[in-house]
């Protein structure tokens, strides 16, 4: 039988989980806009901040959606589950 102390703090734990898979999946887009903005800044071949600002916000909206939609409709810790027995495939 558990206790009310143990039960808080599997809650926890599940909830530190959550967050950090959440975290991850809407940090990966961040990446993307990350590469994407150097690449416009070395293209322009200036330093716009405005622009910069746009891309990350652009993808880290993007990044929350797909986390969102991923939470609703998987869950979070499914989805961590099937991105570990996800087999790599070297070519």
């Amino acid at each position: 039988m558990r206790t009310n102390q143990q039960s808080q703090i599997l809650l926890n734990h599940t909830s530190l989980r959550a967050i950090y898979i959440w975290l991850r999946i809407a940090l990966s887009y961040c990446v993307i806009g990350a590469v994407i903005t150097t690449l416009v800044s070395a293209y322009i071949q200036e330093t716009h901040l405005i622009v910069i600002t746009l891309i990350m916000a652009t993808f880290l909206a993007i990044g929350a959606y797909q986390a969102e939609v991923i939470r609703r409709h998987i869950g979070l810790n499914q989805y961590l589950d099937k991105l570990s027995q996800h087999k790599h495939q070297d070519v």
